[in-house]
Protein backbone atom coordinates (compact mmCIF):
# COMPACT_ATOMS: atom_id res chain seq x y z
CA UNK A 1 0.00 0.00 0.00
CA UNK A 2 1.39 3.39 -0.90
CA UNK A 3 2.08 5.87 1.83
CA UNK A 4 -1.11 7.84 0.99
CA UNK A 5 -3.51 5.09 -0.35
CA UNK A 6 -3.34 3.99 3.51
CA UNK A 7 -4.59 7.35 4.80
CA UNK A 8 -7.18 7.39 2.61
CA UNK A 9 -8.32 4.04 2.76
CA UNK A 10 -8.86 4.81 6.49
CA UNK A 11 -11.32 7.29 5.96
CA UNK A 12 -13.31 5.20 4.01
CA UNK A 13 -13.16 2.36 6.60
CA UNK A 14 -13.87 4.40 9.19
CA UNK A 15 -17.61 5.03 7.53
CA UNK A 16 -18.06 1.33 6.65
CA UNK A 17 -20.47 -0.17 9.59
CA UNK A 18 -19.23 -3.38 9.44
CA UNK A 19 -15.67 -2.60 10.53
CA UNK A 20 -17.85 -0.05 12.90
CA UNK A 21 -19.87 -3.38 14.10
CA UNK A 22 -16.28 -5.27 14.47
CA UNK A 23 -14.34 -3.02 16.15
CA UNK A 24 -17.16 -2.37 18.52
CA UNK A 25 -17.62 -6.56 19.32
CA UNK A 26 -13.32 -6.62 19.21
CA UNK A 27 -11.17 -3.80 20.00
CA UNK A 28 -13.59 -1.81 22.23
CA UNK A 29 -12.84 -1.82 25.37
CA UNK A 30 -9.97 -1.69 28.09
CA UNK A 31 -7.22 0.66 26.89
CA UNK A 32 -4.24 -1.32 24.79
CA UNK A 33 -1.38 -1.91 26.92
CA UNK A 34 2.15 0.09 26.44
CA UNK A 35 5.05 -0.67 26.58
CA UNK A 36 7.94 2.01 27.56
CA UNK A 37 9.37 3.95 24.74
CA UNK A 38 10.48 7.44 23.75
CA UNK A 39 6.57 7.01 21.57
CA UNK A 40 3.29 5.89 22.32
CA UNK A 41 4.27 1.99 21.24
CA UNK A 42 0.92 -0.67 22.02
CA UNK A 43 1.08 -4.03 22.61
CA UNK A 44 -0.73 -6.04 19.69
CA UNK A 45 -3.51 -8.23 21.75
CA UNK A 46 -4.90 -11.91 20.65
CA UNK A 47 -8.40 -9.57 19.99
CA UNK A 48 -5.91 -7.41 17.82
CA UNK A 49 -5.44 -11.03 15.18
CA UNK A 50 -9.21 -10.61 14.24
CA UNK A 51 -8.70 -7.32 12.50
CA UNK A 52 -6.71 -8.83 10.10
CA UNK A 53 -9.91 -9.36 7.98
CA UNK A 54 -9.56 -5.55 7.28
CA UNK A 55 -5.78 -5.97 6.36
CA UNK A 56 -4.98 -4.40 9.73
CA UNK A 57 -2.79 -5.81 12.33
CA UNK A 58 -4.54 -4.15 15.03
CA UNK A 59 -8.23 -2.42 16.01
CA UNK A 60 -8.26 1.81 16.03
CA UNK A 61 -11.20 3.63 17.08
CA UNK A 62 -13.06 4.80 13.69
CA UNK A 63 -14.38 7.60 15.95
CA UNK A 64 -11.44 9.09 17.20
CA UNK A 65 -10.44 11.98 15.53
CA UNK A 66 -7.59 12.82 17.17
CA UNK A 67 -6.24 9.14 16.49
CA UNK A 68 -3.80 8.46 14.16
CA UNK A 69 -4.07 9.57 9.75
CA UNK A 70 -3.38 5.55 9.05
CA UNK A 71 -3.81 2.59 11.42
CA UNK A 72 -1.19 -0.69 11.23
CA UNK A 73 -1.89 -2.22 8.01
CA UNK A 74 -1.31 -5.86 7.17
CA UNK A 75 1.73 -5.01 4.31
CA UNK A 76 3.57 -7.73 2.26
CA UNK A 77 7.14 -6.59 1.59
CA UNK A 78 6.76 -3.79 4.79
CA UNK A 79 10.09 -2.25 4.56
CA UNK A 80 12.75 -3.93 7.54
CA UNK A 81 14.36 -1.85 9.52
CA UNK A 82 17.23 -2.29 12.59
CA UNK A 83 17.89 0.27 15.55
CA UNK A 84 20.73 2.28 14.34
CA UNK A 85 22.95 4.86 16.93
CA UNK A 86 23.67 6.33 13.95
CA UNK A 87 20.49 7.45 12.86
CA UNK A 88 19.16 10.64 14.22
CA UNK A 89 16.41 9.85 16.62
CA UNK A 90 12.22 9.40 15.47
CA UNK A 91 12.04 12.11 18.34
CA UNK A 92 12.73 14.37 16.16
CA UNK A 93 9.61 13.67 13.77
CA UNK A 94 7.39 14.50 16.31
CA UNK A 95 8.84 17.47 17.51
CA UNK A 96 8.50 18.74 13.80
CA UNK A 97 4.82 18.37 14.03
CA UNK A 98 4.68 14.67 12.70
CA UNK A 99 3.63 11.07 14.28
CA UNK A 100 5.35 8.36 15.59
CA UNK A 101 3.63 5.13 17.00
CA UNK A 102 4.97 1.64 17.22
CA UNK A 103 2.98 -1.60 17.95
CA UNK A 104 4.58 -4.47 19.37
CA UNK A 105 3.74 -7.45 17.45
CA UNK A 106 2.52 -10.94 19.69
CA UNK A 107 5.91 -12.50 17.32
CA UNK A 108 8.24 -10.20 18.95
CA UNK A 109 8.70 -7.37 16.37
CA UNK A 110 8.04 -3.94 16.43
CA UNK A 111 5.88 -2.05 13.57
CA UNK A 112 6.80 1.64 13.55
CA UNK A 113 4.79 3.94 11.96
CA UNK A 114 5.37 7.54 10.63
CA UNK A 115 3.01 10.07 9.86
CA UNK A 116 4.29 13.70 7.94
CA UNK A 117 1.57 16.06 5.98
CA UNK A 118 -1.27 13.15 5.21
CA UNK A 119 1.51 10.36 4.30
CA UNK A 120 2.32 7.54 6.48
CA UNK A 121 5.16 4.97 6.25
CA UNK A 122 5.39 1.54 8.29
CA UNK A 123 9.01 -0.18 8.98
CA UNK A 124 9.12 -3.65 10.06
CA UNK A 125 11.78 -4.01 13.24
CA UNK A 126 12.50 -7.89 13.80
CA UNK A 127 13.24 -9.40 17.18
CA UNK A 128 13.69 -5.70 18.49
CA UNK A 129 13.94 -5.15 22.32
CA UNK A 130 13.06 -2.00 24.05
CA UNK A 131 13.23 1.08 21.91
CA UNK A 132 15.49 3.70 23.42
CA UNK A 133 14.31 7.31 24.23
CA UNK A 134 17.35 8.42 21.23
CA UNK A 135 16.74 5.93 18.82
CA UNK A 136 17.12 6.09 15.47
CA UNK A 137 16.46 3.42 12.71
CA UNK A 138 17.52 2.73 9.45
CA UNK A 139 15.88 0.84 7.09
CA UNK A 140 17.11 -1.97 4.58
CA UNK A 141 16.68 -2.04 0.63
CA UNK A 142 14.83 -5.23 -0.06
CA UNK A 143 17.98 -7.01 -1.45
CA UNK A 144 19.32 -6.44 1.75
CA UNK A 145 21.81 -3.44 1.73
CA UNK A 146 21.51 -0.70 4.18
CA UNK A 147 19.94 2.37 3.08
CA UNK A 148 22.29 5.25 2.08
CA UNK A 149 22.97 7.71 5.02
CA UNK A 150 20.99 10.39 3.75
CA UNK A 151 17.61 8.26 3.57
CA UNK A 152 18.56 7.26 7.19
CA UNK A 153 15.67 9.76 8.51
CA UNK A 154 12.56 8.32 7.72
CA UNK A 155 11.17 12.01 6.63
CA UNK A 156 13.39 11.55 4.04
CA UNK A 157 11.30 8.86 2.41
CA UNK A 158 8.77 12.03 1.75
CA UNK A 159 11.63 13.74 0.11
CA UNK A 160 12.09 10.97 -1.96
CA UNK A 161 8.65 10.20 -2.66
CA UNK A 162 8.62 14.39 -3.99
CA UNK A 163 6.84 15.59 -0.54
CA UNK A 164 8.97 18.02 2.20
CA UNK A 165 9.46 15.90 5.50
CA UNK A 166 10.61 17.61 8.65
CA UNK A 167 13.36 19.59 8.71
CA UNK A 168 16.60 18.20 10.95
CA UNK A 169 18.01 20.56 13.53
CA UNK A 170 16.56 22.67 16.58
CA UNK A 171 15.24 19.24 18.13
CA UNK A 172 18.33 17.60 18.55
CA UNK A 173 18.81 13.96 19.70
CA UNK A 174 16.48 14.63 22.47
CA UNK A 175 12.94 14.80 23.03
CA UNK A 176 10.34 12.34 24.08
CA UNK A 177 6.87 12.44 23.15
CA UNK A 178 5.43 10.19 25.82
Amino acid sequence: METGDGVLAWRILRMVGEYEEAWARHGNGRPPALEPGPFRIRVQTEADLEAARFDMLAWEDPHDTEGPASPFWRQEGMPEGFLDPGAPPLAVVVCEGGRVEGLRLLCGDLVVRVEWRGAAVQVRLRDAGPFPDDGGISVKLAFGLRMPHAMRVMADFWNAAGRTGPRKGRAGRSGSSG
